[in-house]
């Protein structure tokens, strides 16, 4: 049988953390310690309120210089319906991305979805009711092609504004979210294409200005995951 052994014979190890021990403390860097503030709900609010002010003022800016010139031909009711038709649109996406929602975390998805997939088709449909039908125009591709270009340089604007005024700001649904700006952007660069395009039948309309929501949808939505989930 072993001998029992000698517990004090433990104090003789020595303490290999015991130089360390008695080094003087370091001072705290807060420069990568200390975090940046969380801008208020009220600054936040701002910077949003702003950033639709921004983005409208984008496409307000290139009616300066680029209205249709048979604007004053076109009767006051056909011009207002060309207009309302996609701002409702734009209303309807962007009320699906900003509402907050019973718990501060936005709409429950599935209704998001279908707000920002129902805005391109209220567009659509609303346009096949109200503008004239499609009158075989030749150069239909050219002319939408050519209106698409446009359309989509108007939208990126208010697409990147609404991305950075939400920047990390979705807890849930930031994909869905996301898609509905994009759709909304798209929307509102379909409006100041009523103002710029001549041609007003429902074929042109709805590819040449409103094809742009659906892109810009697809754009925003696979730019959730690095600029707008908290």
């Amino acid at each position: 049988m072993k001998e029992d052994l000698d517990l004090q014979q433990l104090a003789d190890i020595g303490d290999p953390f015991a130089q360390d021990a008695g080094a003087p403390i370091r001072p705290l860097d807060r420069s990568r310690t200390a975090a940046s503030p969380s801008p208020t709900r009220a600054r936040t609010r701002a910077l949003r309120v702003i950033a639709l002010g921004a983005a409208v003022l984008c496409d307000v800016g290139w009616l300066l210089f680029h209205t249709r010139g048979n604007l004053g031909q076109q009767a006051f009711s056909s011009v207002a319906v060309g207009i309302a038709i996609p701002l409702v649109a734009a209303a309807v996406a962007l009320a699906a991305a900003v509402r907050r929602g019973p718990r501060g975390l936005g709409a429950p998805a599935a209704r998001i979805a279908a707000l920002a997939v129902g805005a391109p088709i209220l567009f659509a449909a609303a346009t096949l009711v109200a503008a004239p039908p499609e009158a075989g125009d030749p150069l239909f591709w050219r002319h939408a092609v050519g209106c698409m270009t446009v359309t989509a340089l108007l939208t990126l604007g208010p697409l990147a504004l609404g991305l950075w005024a939400f920047r990390h700001g979705f807890a849930a649904a930031a994909g869905w979210r996301t898609a509905a700006i994009g759709v909304a952007a798209g929307a509102l660069a379909a409006t100041t294409m009523s103002l710029h395009c001549s041609i007003t039948t429902s074929g042109h309309v709805i590819v040449g200005h409103g094809l742009v929501m659906i892109v810009a949808g697809l754009a925003g939505a696979l730019l959730a995951r690095a600029v707008a989930r908290s």
